[in-house]
């Protein structure tokens, strides 16, 4: 099985598959920002984008450890692989909470949740691409039996 590594590039590519843009295109798109809000509002937004993406480099390097442990996993790697997953999520629920307070105090809180709404739509999206082609422990021995 094979893991992308970058986990810029996979998300970018993911982005640019299913909407013909990068992020922050889609984004601008999707906002109703004038130009003060938008000057208020895009080094905030890239302020999260690069807490984000320490997350997701996270993320990208637990789905690498359990491609690296899938097909012989044991207790414990289990238990740890678990909970780093769970952690992680928190975490990114944990900025996006930060965040969007950061946002309602320099665009209204409407266009704040409609980033939130997007941010949280493409991560589905995301992590459905991901989620594909990623084996469920013992599926693969299914296969072989």
């Amino acid at each position: 099985m094979v893991i992308a590594q970058d986990t810029s590039m996979n998300e970018l590519a993911i982005i640019q598959e299913q909407w013909g843009m990068a992020k922050k295109e889609v984004v601008g798109a999707f906002l109703d920002l004038n130009e003060t809000e938008a000057a208020a509002f895009w080094p905030v937004y890239d302020s999260y984008d690069v807490a984000r993406k320490e997350l997701g480099k996270e993320r990208y390097g637990i789905i690498e450890d359990y491609a690296n442990a899938y097909e012989n996993i044991s207790d414990e790697q289990a238990i740890d692989l678990t909970n780093r997953a769970f952690k992680n999520n928190i975490a990114i629920e944990k900025l996006q909470m930060q965040y969007y307070k950061k946002m309602t105090k320099v665009v209204s809180p409407v266009e704040a949740s409609k980033f939130m709404q997007l941010e949280k739509y493409m991560e589905t999206v995301i992590k459905a691409q991901l989620k594909g082609q990623i084996p469920l422990i013992g599926e693969m021995e299914g296969a072989r039996n």
